[in-house]
């Protein structure tokens, strides 16, 4: 995990400083508008008796709202292990220590680590990597019923856009980048799972897919 962390450069970029961060902006303000419409998505089908998987998760922002909009349990299984602490101390300030669990992995290496759940959500994670095809794969296949992604547009603006934040990174000397994956691909990927395509938001730079299970 350390090494992938490591080699694409999120546990620099995603260190103590942004964890603390994020988790400030949220006890302030709440979700935010990326994170809402993750849950109105995720939740299209009720989430009554519905477990939640929430990866790459951070501080755990979706799962938390969809822990208080309903669903049963989750967890938040995220590659940087700067979070951890921040979204346990969010998750008891909600009175949901005992609904939510938090754990450091890397799905992609440690098949061992993968466990299923009704709902599986990705906020802005597969774009973190250049093998985001394979992550969107590992997700559908622990997706029970819904799968739900944020990733960036494959549209020319969006790529001007990454592309003059990844030269920004790159005269920074950091080692990450943002990867704008092909939305046919990733399509594909949760259909070869068994998951078709539910609904589809664009904004201007990122797009919300959900996948359903029939």
């Amino acid at each position: 995990m350390t090494g992938c962390c490591a080699r694409h450069g999120q546990e620099k970029l995603f260190g103590e400083r942004f964890a603390k961060r994020v988790a400030g902006r949220y006890r302030r303000k709440g979700p935010d508008a990326m994170a809402r419409a993750l849950v109105r998505r995720a939740s299209a089908r009720g989430l009554e008796g519905a477990t939640v998987l929430e990866l790459g998760g951070g501080i755990g922002q979706v799962l938390l709202e969809l822990l208080k909009a309903g669903a049963r349990e989750g967890e938040v299984v995220e590659l940087v292990p700067s979070y951890e602490e921040h979204a346990r101390a969010l998750a008891a300030e909600a009175g949901l220590s005992e609904q939510a669990s938090f754990r450091t992995a890397d799905l992609l290496a440690d098949a061992d680590a993968r466990r299923e759940a009704d709902i599986v959500v990705l906020n802005k994670v597969v774009c973190c990597t250049p093998d985001g095809i394979e992550l969107a794969e590992v997700a559908a296949s622990l997706a029970r019923r819904t799968l739900v992604l944020s990733f960036p547009r494959d549209v020319w603006w969006a790529r001007l856009a990454f592309g003059a934040l990844n030269l920004g990174l790159r005269v920074r000397c950091r080692t990450f980048r943002v990867f704008v994956h092909s939305p046919a691909a990733l399509a594909s990927a949760a259909d070869s799972h068994g998951l078709g395509l539910a609904s589809v938001r664009d904004g201007p730079l990122f797009r919300i897919a959900a996948f359903e299970r029939a």
